[in-house]
């Protein structure tokens, strides 16, 4: 898409009931990176602002019944899943701001854009918010059962899932055998799995060349903005922020990249489950209801998930 570039995030809306979680419990362990070439490690104390949040949910009568395992599976679940949104956008930013081409579905190319992009990154917190995004579309296929969208801008949900499956074993098949086995990833894909993702991470590399930052360029400004959240978000509004969940991304693409302008990321309410790259704007906008409706989604459906361990649900 060109011009004015408003891209809508498929989730269909729920009741937001849902809990308050902390969306943003181990954001930073994405981090800017120190170089071109390798990207920073997880922070150290994330592990504990991982468990200051598990501990946090216990507030929640809806959820204090839950295993504490459970709980810290349903925060690395909307983490993994709103942090995997923001960067498909940034994909779009790129699509647009950097004028890159598009052969296909440009909401395939976004998806690609942030699988790679987690994949080198390397860490095994950008590993799991992978495996949190294909789990999300598992479960949105699983909520949403028969109602098949063909004409839809975005591919069906399994199709999503498989496809940042069938990247991540393309990538290391022998460390991620197990996770394409569980998603039931017939032999014969697997092995056309890796050719997939030689071409994506080489098509990637060639058109981001020319927009890699260099040690001598000036970063470009990229704000940073978080809304109150209205009466219904103040505690994902506040756990965004407290995080630094947009200054994590924001840092990663100005250290990374050279952008056409400045731009801005911003996290509001906006009435409906959304998140888009508004070029009017300038901005990424992230709706606080999506993260509430990953709450719910996992809620909901998630439930049944074998144990926190576990990566990938029986799809069946």
């Amino acid at each position: 898409m060109r011009g004015f570039v408003t891209s809508m995030w498929p989730w269909r809306r729920l009741a937001r009931t849902g809990p308050l979680i902390c969306i943003a419990a181990a954001a930073g362990a994405l981090g800017a990176s120190q170089s071109h070439a390798q990207s920073k490690p997880p922070e150290p104390h994330m592990g504990l602002r991982m468990d200051d949040a598990v501990s946090g949910l216990t507030m929640n009568p809806r959820l204090r019944y839950l295993s504490k395992s459970r709980r810290r599976a349903l925060v690395e679940f909307v983490t993994g899943n709103t942090l995997f949104v923001l960067v498909h956008e940034l994909g779009h930013t790129a699509i647009s701001e950097m004028g890159l081409p598009v052969l296909g579905k440009e909401e395939d190319a976004a998806d690609s854009f942030a699988t790679i992009l987690a994949l080198k990154v390397g860490t095994s917190f950008s590993h799991r918010i992978l495996m949190e995004a294909a789990k999300g579309w598992f479960l949105s296929a699983k909520r949403d059962d028969g109602k098949l969208d063909f004409y839809a801008e975005h591919g069906l949900d399994k199709q999503r899932a498989y496809n940042v499956v069938c990247l991540m074993f393309g990538s290391d098949p022998e460390k991620f055998k197990p996770l394409a086995d569980e998603t039931q990833l017939p032999e014969e894909r697997q092995q056309s799995c890796v050719g997939d993702f030689s071409n994506a991470s080489w098509s990637w590399d060639q058109v981001l060349k020319p927009h890699r930052r260099s040690a001598t360029q000036p970063k470009t400004k990229i704000d940073v903005i978080y809304g109150e959240g209205s009466d219904k978000f103040p505690a994902y509004a506040k756990a965004a922020r407290s995080m630094r969940l947009l200054e994590t991304v924001a840092e990663y693409a100005s250290e990374e990249f050279v952008w056409r302008q400045p731009f801005a990321l911003e996290m509001r309410a906006c009435g409906d489950s959304n998140a888009r790259w508004d070029l009017q704007e300038r901005k990424i906008i992230l709706c606080y209801e999506i993260a509430a409706e990953f709450a719910e989604l996992y809620f909901r459906y998630g439930a049944s998930l074998p144990n926190a361990e576990s990566t990938m649900m029986d799809d069946q």
